[in-house]
Formats: C-alpha cells, structure tokens, sequence
C-alpha cells in the first residue's frame, strides 16, 4: 500500500514538474503582471518622497540664505548709518573751528547719560580732567552758538553738565533789544525764568544772551507774565533745543582777550 502511495506522490512530482516547465514564461509573465502596478506604486512613492526630501532640503538652503542676506544687509545699514554720523560730526566740527576765533579752546564731549528727574536737570559727558575741563566752564550746543550749562563736577575721564536750566541755577543775562540786564532762574524741565521791569516792553522771541565775556545765545523769550500791582514782569524761556535729542556738547576750556 505504501508503494502506491509513493508511486503517486512521483507522479504528481513529474506531473508539477512538467506543468512549470512547460507554462513557466507564462507563469512568469503572469507573476509579473501582477506585481507591476505594486512596483509601479512603490516606484513612484518613492519619485514622491525625494521630490518632497528635495522641496523641504532646498527651502532650508533658501531660508539660511535669506537670513544672511539680511544678516548682511543690517550689517551695511549699521555701517552706513554709522558713517552718516562720524560725517556729520566731522562736518560739525569743521564748522565750529572755522567760526571760532583761535583764542577760543574748545573739547569736543559726547553725552552719556542724562539725569532722571525732570527738575535736576544734568548730563553726563565723556571728557573729563585728562582733558583739562574744570568746574564752571560754559558748555554749548549748536555748534557751538548755543550755552546749555556749566561743568558742575569732574572725574578723569567723565563730567557732569548743570543746565541752566536746573532748579535755582542762576546766571546774568541781557535781553539786548530791550536793553535790559537781569538774572535767569532755573525752574527744572528745561525751564529759566527772569524779572523785567514792567515799564521795559519785552516781545515774545526777542533772543536772550548771557553777559560775558564772551556772550553766548541761551534761547528767545516765549512766554511774558504781567502783574498790574507789581513792579515787574515775569518772562520765561527753555532751551532752544530739546535736551534728550542732544548727542554732543562743546566746553569752553579757555577764551584770550590778549
């Protein structure tokens, strides 16, 4: 019995044997077109995946290289905003020197700070006594044309600047139209104050100058106060600039009457 079961397993065998010998292109054409469209699909998945790989690659190359260009570009802006300002300055310089008479010795101080209390009116420069400031010596603005304070303390290499301005901060004036000479007052926030005779007429923008020598321009009159009891007028002025937006400042250190 187990014979014949032998004998048919063989048959079978040869039987399977002959079928994949003699249909095997066909089979093989047919495993073929069955697979293809899976390989298709794979094949053009992965087309899919390395044009996104590529999309996203590409655009961190693009984005790095944006943010260098602008990199770049803010580095050229500083640098040109920085050279507009050493220009001006030097242009200013120039200017100052030219108007001033050689008898006049002038430092050139950048401002550092500036007081925090709109009454004590301060600042802060960066010239000090390497470079001979001294107490009480007339700071200008403007190119020099225009007294905002005194040296009121020195360090080596620092000083601090009382505006005319500062409270009770006094110094001599002359209102040259009117012929009058009296004492400005400082009332804190950029604020000076003077006494006039209330027989004197004073206009509105007539200019005001410290009495010297040398006279130096402190602003215009812009407010006038009258008191038909009193004997006096009262006219108020600020600086002819505003003090947060000055970056720069002139000291007198000497002036030769020779």
């Amino acid at each position: 019995m187990w014979w014949y079961r032998r004998k048919t397993l063989s048959i079978l065998l040869m039987f399977a044997i002959g079928l994949v010998l003699y249909f095997g292109n066909s089979i093989h054409a047919l495993l073929l077109d069955g697979f293809r469209p899976v390989m298709y699909s794979f094949t053009k998945m992965g087309y899919v995946v390395g044009d996104v790989l590529d999309v996203f690659l590409h655009s961190s190359r693009r984005a790095e290289e944006i943010r260098q260009l602008r990199l770049k570009n803010q580095i050229l802006e500083t640098e040109r905003v920085f050279g507009e300002n050493i220009k001006r300055e030097n242009e200013e310089l120039r200017a100052v020197l030219g108007r001033t008479e050689d008898r006049t010795k002038l430092v050139y101080a950048r401002v550092v700070g500036h007081s925090s209390s709109r009454v004590d009116d301060f600042l802060v420069v960066d010239a000090g006594e390497r470079e001979g400031v001294k107490k009480d010596m007339p700071v200008l603005v403007a190119e020099g044309t225009i007294q905002i304070g005194t040296i009121a303390d020195v360090a080596s290499h620092t000083s601090v600047v009382r505006l005319l301005s500062h409270v009770g901060e006094k110094i001599s004036v002359s209102l040259p139209e009117s012929g009058v000479l009296s004492v400005a007052t400082g009332q804190g926030a950029g604020v000076l104050e003077i006494q006039v005779p209330a027989s004197i007429p004073v206009r509105k923008g007539e200019p005001l100058f410290s009495v010297g020598p040398p006279d130096y321009m402190l602003g215009y009159i812009e407010q006038i106060e009258k008191s038909d009891a009193g004997p006096f007028q009262i006219a108020r002025l600020s600086h002819p600039i505003t003090l947060t937006d000055v970056r720069r400042v002139y000291i007198v250190i000497s002036v030769s009457y020779e």
